[in-house]
């Protein structure tokens, strides 16, 4: 595989909200360990932070396993994006404490809106954002002021001078309305993304529809038949068959010479909600004023039957621009087994053949082929 492609691949997976979060909760869990990692060996140094070199290792574990989780165990991606929800608070909290007398490691808080809102979506991001933004005011105003781990140092430094006094309510005024401001940045980019990604989806899932079905009569066209046939071969067990009726529209062409081509087109249109009303079958135009129906495991007699019953109501239905009007159908009908043997080409040339054999009996009937002659 060559970059094009990967990056094709990882762009499109992105794309997805299920595969994003999950990749970007397994990302900064993994990121969140190994952080973990590294501060419970540093506490585990100091003999007077024994505890939160334990709450650190105990950090490590949690997002180790959701790590681990998010990537072997997706099915419940939604848990373990809660949990790590939950870490991204506590672990908050102890930036909070630890963060020192000049605030350097709350930069980091920075980041969390933006995560936030890209990992969670737009709810979840913003209840996670919430209650970071509250522990940050216990920490850093009130009521965990003084419990920070550089409270007293912080309080020494402002009563020596005022002037530091003032920068250190200004550095803390500073953070905190970063990060309001940072929230509302990460929720409208996340809102916006949101829009462009449901544009965009509505965009692929017209497209997608498009090159699926016909423009006109809404029913399965070419391409769905060949997607079709295929799904069918891939889901075959040792007795399965394929019924197919090939209908095609009697002198369709003096309808068009005779009435005009927008009555033509009525006429496809009434065809066509005549062969899908068939339950369980899979209708497609194939071109023109041809249909082909397709049933699986479906018995001689009972696809004749269908092919009647379609016959006759073609046969009997009216048009109230031109009361007159009157429109038959050939049926070609044939049954194969879906083996080894089994492709498109075969499908059609059998099914054109039998319709073939129905137009030379003088129209208007149903005829069942076995083979195509040599």
């Amino acid at each position: 595989m060559n970059i094009k492609n990967l990056f094709s691949k990882a762009t499109d997976g992105l794309l997805n909200d299920d595969f994003r979060q999950s990749f970007l909760v397994a990302f900064l869990s993994l990121l969140l360990a190994g952080i973990s990692a590294i501060a419970a060996v540093t506490h585990f140094l100091r003999d007077e932070e024994k505890l939160f070199a334990i709450l650190m290792t105990l950090a490590f574990v949690f997002a180790g396993a959701v790590f681990l989780l998010t990537v072997f165990a997706n099915k419940y991606h939604a848990t373990w994006r809660r949990i790590f929800m939950g870490l991204i608070v506590l672990y908050f909290g102890y930036l909070c404490y630890d963060g020192g007398p000049d605030g350097f490691l709350h930069v980091w808080i920075l980041l969390i809106p933006a995560f936030s809102f890209i990992t969670f979506g737009l709810k979840e991001g913003f209840i996670t954002c919430v209650p970071v933004f509250l522990t940050m005011i216990a920490f850093f105003w009130w009521p965990l002021a003084d419990v920070r781990k550089f409270a007293a140092e912080q309080a020494a430094f402002d009563v020596i001078d005022g002037q530091a006094a003032t920068l250190s309510i200004n550095f803390r005024l500073r953070i905190s309305m970063t990060y309001v401001v940072c929230t509302f940045i990460g929720f409208f980019a996340e809102l916006v993304r949101l829009v462009a990604a449901k544009r965009l989806r509505s965009f692929t899932e017209n497209f997608k529809y498009a090159s699926l079905h016909d423009s006109l009569t809404g029913l399965a066209n070419q391409n769905y038949l060949a997607k079709y046939l295929d799904e069918t071969y891939q889901n075959r067990n040792l007795n399965t068959t394929l019924g197919c009726l090939f209908v095609d529209l009697d002198c369709f062409k003096n309808v068009n010479d005779t009435y005009g081509h927008l009555f033509g087109n009525v006429v496809l249109v009434k065809i066509a909600e005549i062969l899908a009303q068939q339950e369980g079958a899979f209708v497609c135009r194939w071109g023109g004023d041809e249909f082909v129906v397709c049933m699986t495991d479906v018995k001689e007699q009972k696809l004749m039957e269908i092919g009647e019953k379609y016959r006759t109501a073609v046969s009997a239905c009216t048009f109230k621009e031109y009361p007159k009007f009157h429109i038959t159908i050939s049926v070609g009908a044939v049954i194969l087994p879906v083996d080894e043997t089994f492709n498109f080409d075969h499908v059609l040339d059998l099914a054109d053949y039998a319709n073939r054999m129905a137009k030379n009996r003088g129209k208007d009937n149903v005829s069942l082929a076995k083979k195509v002659p040599h």
